[in-house]
């Protein structure tokens, strides 16, 4: 019966643990920064098809161009971006931390 408990609590033990990071794990200021970019590229995107009524909008060619600005792979970005939606506290802190980021930006255009 001994056996079987710690059996179980090994086993729960390992099912609750989170993976391990990836090895190409972007730094998260870098990270945060590439996020902001790609909101905007989805934001530039949205305006293209609401606005511009365009449907032919180079989605791809945006991304590959912001990838190489940042100096990332699009896989490290997917990868980071993967390992932190399995800690949701940690993303919305990002996502705080980008929205502010973005807001700060609209604010100095605005002004």
């Amino acid at each position: 019966m001994r056996a079987y408990v710690l059996a179980s609590v090994l086993l729960l033990a390992a099912c609750t643990r989170k993976p391990a990071p990836p090895p190409d794990l972007l730094p998260p200021e870098t990270f945060e920064r590439v996020l902001a970019e790609s909101l905007l590229i989805e934001a530039r995107l949205n305006h293209e098809m609401v606005v511009d009524k365009r449907v032919d909008s180079p989605t791809a060619r945006y991304y590959a161009d912001m990838f190489k600005e940042q100096g990332v792979t699009e896989q490290a970005f997917k990868a980071t971006y993967d390992h932190y939606v399995q800690r949701p506290e940690e993303l919305k802190k990002i996502y705080e931390a980008v929205l502010n980021d973005l807001q700060h930006r609209a604010d100095s255009v605005a002004h």
